[in-house]
């Protein structure tokens, strides 16, 4: 072991010790000062013990994980027709309009033909999905299940040199990067910190699902409704997968090269299970994510299908 690496070992066993008697030393005043009835609280003990083991912690979680990106395939195909023959029938009647008007082919040809209709193909494609995907993944943050999550990682990370807390990191790269990038200021490590940001973005965000999505849905189109959403789902979830065990290699190899170092402990005490409020569930995935997603990528579509139309019936030279 290198002399640098001793002081911090040592460290890190006192500060785990510590840790172990501060909640040794409050379970020892909890049974004697509460008294709980018999029955009470065990059924979150026996669920806890179920999703944080080593064998249905993992099951439950790519279960679950799969069970939210079939739900969100299967439940976006009629929407996503739906509002695409509403869209595309709309832009009918915006070609009669400006025909009325006598508008110069050129006006018509930018404003309906390329910026309308990239917008209408966006809003038809991506709405339905995100508007089944964040209610239902919000759901799980709510219910209070997202840190089982982390902790079900931690013994991964820990094998990768890192610190637990990058799972929570990761975690919250999927509902955002960059808001996942800042939470890497909760480790305390400037290593591990490092690790933790540079990794972070090899996990899919809720703006990227959509896409994912889509994509999966283009390849893998055909067949049954439900063998094909159930395909799309597996594809979706083999890439967030793929974009996990990416941090995990990424974060080992780091640690073993040019950012090596211990990994420091993490503790991480579970919240309880809690009735999640489904109203506000619905109302903050809606506006928070769902709106403000949709609102990014119409910015981004409406010039980029201008500049598409220009290219694609703009004559130069001779």
């Amino acid at each position: 072991m290198k002399t640098g690496e001793q002081p911090q070992q040592a460290f890190e066993q006192i500060r785990d010790r510590i840790v172990a008697n501060i909640y040794l030393r409050a379970e020892e005043i909890a049974r004697r000062t509460v008294h709980q009835e018999k029955d009470r609280g065990l059924w979150d003990k026996k669920l806890d013990d179920i999703c944080t083991s080593p064998f249905w912690g993992y099951l439950i979680m790519l279960g679950l994980l799969g069970a939210v990106f079939w739900l969100t395939v299967a439940g976006a195909n009629y929407p996503s027709q739906l509002l695409a023959n509403l869209l595309f029938g709309l832009e009918k009647k915006l070609l009669f309009f400006f025909a009325y008007l006598q508008a110069p082919q050129w006006l018509t040809g930018i404003l309906v033909l390329g910026m309308y209709r990239t917008l209408a193909w966006v809003v038809s494609v991506m709405l339905p999905p995100m508007a089944i995907f964040f209610p239902l993944f919000t759901l799980l943050e709510d219910l209070g299940y997202l840190p089982r999550v982390a902790f079900n990682l931690d013994y991964l990370f820990k094998k990768c040199g890192t610190h637990g807390k990058q799972a929570l990191t990761m975690c919250m790269g999927f509902g955002c990067n960059a808001a996942g990038v800042i939470s890497c200021r909760i480790i305390d490590s400037p290593r591990e910190r490092l690790i933790a940001i540079l990794t972070n973005n090899f996990v899919p965000c809720n703006g990227r699902f959509p896409t994912l999505i889509l994509m999966a849905s283009l390849f893998l189109s055909g067949g049954a409704l439900l063998s094909q959403g159930l395909l799309v789902a597996l594809a979706v979830l083999g890439g967030v997968l793929i974009g996990i065990a990416a941090t995990l290699l990424v974060s080992f190899a780091l640690s073993k090269t040019i950012l090596k170092g211990i990994p420091s402990t993490f503790t991480l005490e579970l919240p309880p299970f809690r009735k999640p409020q489904i109203g506000r569930v619905i109302i903050r995935s809606l506006l928070d994510r769902t709106i403000f997603v949709l609102a990014r990528a119409m910015s981004v579509a409406a010039p980029a299908g201008l500049v598409i139309w220009v290219i694609a019936n703009a004559h130069w030279g001779g």
